[in-house]
């Protein structure tokens, strides 16, 4: 099977990549992941959409590719993702304020998802949400609302493996993880010294 790790950055993000990279890269050397770093894409949609094209890219040339955002940090990447064969994505659902929410942070895709993405790059109704392309993905899977509550599974709800949340560690996670392994910075206000610190500690 053949993997890439995926991330891009743009603007104040690339301080936050140079960070992480490091950490990137050893998981990738590890695990097997071919490491790649996309260049900013001329494309007048926020940069979180880009991680749509950037997947579709990478599955074209990979079985499945794992998408990191610029500003985690892997803590803890003696182990690797174990997601079941028969699944199309994984990724960590947060239980917070905001209800149940799926967190595209971290986000492994394989290649029954080329389609998904191809569908989830024309709900330009969420290009201005404040989550972006992962509303988007929340209606796909079969969420509505706010607080997001799963309301009516779908084939691709269904079809997704839910990561422990160490594996996207948010700081209003609730509860929060007794191993963390992948920390992100969403939240922070000082994100450049808090992924100072992760980086050092790991």
């Amino acid at each position: 099977m053949t993997r890439a790790l995926v991330t891009v950055a743009t603007g104040t993000h690339l301080d936050l990549l140079n960070i992480a990279r490091p950490s990137f890269q050893a998981f990738a050397d590890l695990h097997g992941y071919d490491l790649l770093e996309a260049e900013p894409l001329d494309c007048v949609r926020p940069p979180s959409w880009w991680k749509v094209l950037i997947l579709q890219a990478a599955l074209r040339d990979y079985d499945e590719a794992l998408w990191l955002d610029a500003d985690t940090v892997i803590v803890d990447g003696s182990e690797d993702l174990n997601v079941p064969p028969d699944a199309w994505q994984a990724l960590v659902e947060h239980h917070t304020g905001d209800g149940d929410v799926p967190n595209c942070g971290v986000w492994l895709v394989r290649q029954p998802m080329a389609p998904v993405l191809d569908d989830l790059w024309t709900m330009t109704q969420y290009l201005s949400h404040g989550w972006w392309e992962q509303a988007g993905l929340h209606q796909l899977m079969g969420y509505r609302g706010r607080p997001v509550q799963l309301v009516s599974p779908t084939e691709l709800y269904e079809r997704t493996h839910f990561l422990d949340n160490g594996w996207n560690v948010h700081m209003w996670d609730d509860p929060q993880p007794a191993h963390p392994r992948i920390m992100h910075a969403t939240m922070w206000k000082d994100r450049v010294g808090v992924m100072r610190q992760w980086a050092a500690a790991a």
